[in-house]
């Protein structure tokens, strides 16, 4: 069976155990052992609502966000392998825009940090999840009274996944087990719907492969992706330390946008920066300071959100505050970072040194690109330091 054909038959039979798939207010279980397909089979969970026009939190505890990405994107070009460009582009772009996932990067998932989540999206990205998906850790029976609870006052449906070694949860709603009989793949419930299951086709759970910051070590520098807005000042010079050492460059850039570097250089559209667009109100009181109602600091802000969302770790040059923000635009990037709980580093010009942000409070150290997706971005007011600073971290990251 061709691989586009067992893609769609994983959704058929998807669909055939679980018609109409988990109800919102529902909780339900996906059982497998480890390596047989559970992350694929919900990402078809997710796809299936999302391909509805409904909006999807998919929550990764053990993988990278580029990875589960690449899933997505694996099975999506399969589903719709029939239609022309324009419709394919069509297709991903409203998946995107109504998707997010967010990356404990091996952090617990428990229902305050969960709820914390929703209610940030809310608040920032005007994004009400109708499904949740939490890939690569078990409810605690301890809180599942508590996580019931949020699907129904929240009215959503919410996927857990694991394998067998946890005992079947009674108080989830659908159990679906994922499991090898008979030398073939079987989809069949354990707990909700009265179905005596489904056979599911080996080859469309299968990964898309590993990237390369999953593999081990260092990434090629040829495999990484820099992503900025090639402005001057501090993203041109993390833009001109990429070319040096043969990375990829995205510069986000927008209409009435001043771009320094135009290498890689990716105009947004308007539904695009729509995608990204953020509450002035919210940002200034995230960041304590006022911002006017204009549209080219909308954009600015609506810019650094693609920037943020697309780096598994990001680097920002500037200076860091009394009260742990940073100053300037830039800010933003740092509280976006910091609410999807992604690796960051600032270099602060004016102590002289690299700062990650450890949760809670800023703790010195010495960083290394060790992903195959990073944002580069800071100040337009860039000192001899601050530049000395990128460089040497391109160079300690991919020698020389």
């Amino acid at each position: 069976m061709a691989r586009v054909d067992q893609q769609r038959a994983a959704l058929r039979a998807l669909q055939t155990v679980l018609p109409g798939g988990l109800r919102r207010g529902q909780v339900g279980a996906l059982v497998s052992e480890a390596g047989v397909g559970k992350t694929q089979l919900l990402v078809y969970t997710a796809l299936d609502r999302l391909l509805a026009g409904e909006p999807v939190l998919h929550v990764a505890v053990r993988e990278s966000v580029a990875t589960v990405r690449d899933v997505y994107d694996s099975i999506l070009s399969g589903l719709h392998a029939g239609q022309g460009p324009t419709a394919r582009a069509e297709t991903a772009l409203s998946v995107e825009r109504r998707r997010v996932i967010h990356s404990t990067r091996g952090g617990a998932m428990d229902v305050p940090r969960l709820l914390a989540l929703l209610d940030t999206l809310t608040d920032v990205m005007d994004v009400r999840p109708q499904l949740v998906v939490v890939d690569g850790q078990a409810p605690d029976e301890a809180w599942l009274p508590a996580l019931r609870a949020l699907a129904d006052e929240h009215h959503l449906a919410i996927w857990f996944a694991w394998t067998p070694e946890g005992k079947v949860q009674s108080s989830c709603d659908v159990v679906l087990d994922l499991s090898f009989h008979d030398g073939a793949l079987w989809l069949r419930p354990l707990r909700g719907p009265a179905h005596e299951g489904v056979r599911v086709p080996q080859g469309s759970l299968a990964s898309p492969g590993p990237m390369a910051s999953d593999q081990g070590g260092e990434p090629g520098a040829t495999k990484v992706t820099l992503y900025s807005g090639g402005a001057h000042g501090s993203e041109a010079a993390f833009g001109a330390a990429a070319e040096r050492y043969g990375l990829r460059e995205v510069n986000f850039t927008f209409d009435g946008h001043v771009q320094a570097r135009t290498r890689g250089a990716h105009p947004l559209t308007e539904r695009e920066l729509a995608e990204g667009d953020v509450s002035l109100a919210y940002v200034s009181r995230r960041l304590r300071r006022s911002y006017s109602e204009s549209a080219l600091i909308r954009r600015v802000l609506q810019s650094l959100w693609h920037q943020v969302k697309n780096a598994e770790i990001v680097f920002i040059v500037g200076t860091i505050q009394e009260d742990g923000t940073v100053t300037g635009g830039t800010g933003w990037s740092v509280e976006l970072a910091r609410m999807w709980s992604k690796r960051l580093w600032v270099f602060d010009q004016e102590k002289d040194g690299w700062y990650r942000w450890a949760g809670e409070e800023w703790l010195p150290g010495t960083p290394v690109i060790d992903t195959t997706s990073l944002c580069g971005t800071g100040t337009r007011y860039l000192v001899e330091s601050g530049r000395e600073a990128i460089d040497a971290l391109f160079a300690r990251s991919f020698g020389g």
